[in-house]
């Protein structure tokens, strides 16, 4: 099966049901299908041939989801970007990409044009909310486009710099894209009648598999908050009796910290589940939400090129685990050998969804892909009970002169302990001699007091002394890339650029 017949056989199986709601918008998923359609005879007309890549650079809104299918059902490969980025990243992206076509809107079309600090974009540029394609669509014939799709054939390219520390473009085919979102479905018991409220951006592989396609695939409803705040969610949970959230971790830990008495003004009474990949999630504020909202939490571990790998459910959740596998995993030590059971090592996966490949980068392909294996550079451990730990990053794990790694996260999940601390990030911070520094950078809660001694008497009764840091740093705010994990790079960064942490040594 292909994304147009995914769509499709849901619009022909229940056309007056809603697929999405935005604001005051509803769209059944028969209206889906027929705007998509539009799009797609629009974007032929317009000269976009099959395996053409037109890029997307859009808003999270029901205009996304149109185009987007509207790309592959014409046979084309959607360039997804995060409009995050900035005009010279989303330029060098739209180069890199060999993009034709760029559906996009006002607010992000200036960026493009000339004398503009990003390099001005060659091919043809509409803007989906002044009436370009709406345009273009009204004139276009609502059949499905006569184009034969393969499963094999591309669908998405999707950029990241996960595994590879730079931006690269992940090729996905249809059928890589519809590997797991029965499995998840099928583990978090997504229903037809389950309302979807959506946090998370389609341009991510966790909401275009897991949100989108497989809300597609059992027809769900999506509610999509385009802004994340804790009272807009509050707010949509309430008005269309949200069962189900998709979302990151930091959300999840602002929406932990509203006040019970705030939650009371508010009928969570649909509410059943939540369900979070992206970054590790903090143990006790996941346990904290739980039991504030009286849901259950569900984490996917996955990566844009293999996406999901391993999910918590029902019947397979642990607190502190990213649940079960879902496909055949290896994990190995530095010498490429299997450690032994409860050991800390590299997971290497192989599934019938991994990517592709990097687009225009076959070597590259082929250091993370080997004999049907790929590696992600990510620690993980497992336990007796087959549950996976994931630990850290390869690349963001701390190494002391001693020679003794240090794992970002357990040190965050002490220091997100105390009481006056909202959010934390543990970073190695280059000392100029080869050497780092151990830094803890720290957002207080809004009018707490916490002071540097605190925060390291609190690690010192609870870590090993070679994981203590040596510097703490109090912060306005931890930077996020843009699919929401902590940027450790611009903290290295920053700091380098400022010569180093502020705060004196501990």
């Amino acid at each position: 099966m292909n994304l147009k017949q995914t769509l499709e056989q849901t619009a022909r199986d229940m056309p007056r049901k809603e697929a999405i709601v935005f604001g005051e918008r509803r769209i059944t998923y028969g209206e889906l299908n027929e705007a998509s359609n539009r799009a797609a005879n629009a974007l032929a007309e317009l000269g976009m041939s099959r395996g053409d890549h037109v890029a997307i650079l859009m808003s999270h809104s029901p205009e996304w989801v149109i185009s987007y299918f509207g790309v592959v059902k014409g046979g084309g490969v959607a360039v997804l970007l995060n409009p995050a980025l900035k005009a010279p990243e989303l330029s060098a992206l739209l180069q890199d990409s060999d993009s034709g076509i760029l559906l996009t809107e006002k607010q992000f079309s200036h960026m493009f044009a000339p004398g503009s600090s990003g390099a001005p974009f060659t091919g043809h540029v509409i803007e989906v909310d002044t009436g370009g394609l709406a345009t273009m669509m009204a004139h276009s014939s609502a059949e499905p486009p006569a184009v034969d799709i393969g499963g094999g054939d591309e669908a998405a390219i999707i950029y990241t710099s996960g595994v590879v520390g730079s931006q690269k473009g992940v090729v996905h085919t249809h059928a890589s894209l519809l590997g797991t979102p029965p499995i998840v479905s099928a583990g978090i018991q997504r229903m037809r009648e389950d309302v979807i409220i959506d946090l998370v951006r389609f341009s991510h592989l966790f909401g275009l598999c897991e949100v989108l396609l497989g809300s597609i695939l059992t027809g769900s409803t999506i509610v999509l908050i385009p802004d994340f705040t804790p009272r807009l969610v509050l707010e949509a949970l309430d008005r269309e009796k949200g069962s189900i959230i998709f979302g990151v971790p930091a959300m999840y830990n602002a929406l932990a910290m509203v006040r019970a008495e705030v939650l009371r003004g508010y009928d969570l009474s649909s509410l059943r589940l939540a369900v979070t990949a992206g970054a590790k999630a903090f143990p006790e504020l996941m346990k904290a939400l739980e039991d504030k909202f009286g849901l259950s939490l569900y984490e996917v571990y996955g990566l844009t090129e293999v996406s999901a790998v391993s999910i918590s459910t029902q019947n397979s959740c642990k607190l502190g685990t990213v649940g079960k596998p879902i496909c055949d995993i290896r994990i190995v030590g530095d010498d490429g050998r299997e450690v032994g059971q409860g050991e800390i090592g590299e997971a290497v996966f192989r599934a019938p969804w991994v990517m592709k490949g990097y687009h225009g980068a076959p070597d590259l392909t082929a250091e993370v892909c080997r004999d049907g294996w790929f590696s992600t550079g990510d620690l993980v451990r497992m336990d007796e009970e087959v549950y996976l730990e994931y630990i850290e990053k390869k690349s963001f794990i701390i190494v002391t002169p001693s020679g003794l790694k240090i794992g970002p996260s357990e040190v965050e999940f002490v220091l997100l302990g105390h009481p006056g601390v909202a959010e934390a990030a543990y970073v190695g911070i280059d000392d100029g001699y080869g050497d780092q520094i151990p830094t803890a950078f720290v957002v207080l809660k809004e009018g707490q007091t916490v002071t540097a001694k605190e925060l390291s008497d609190l690690c010192y009764e609870n870590l090993a002394d070679f994981k203590l840091p040596k510097r703490v740093e109090f912060i306005d705010s931890i930077p996020k890339t843009a699919s929401g994990k902590i940027d450790r790079r611009c903290l290295k960064e920053t700091q380098l650029g400022r010569g180093g942490p502020r705060t004196a040594s501990l």
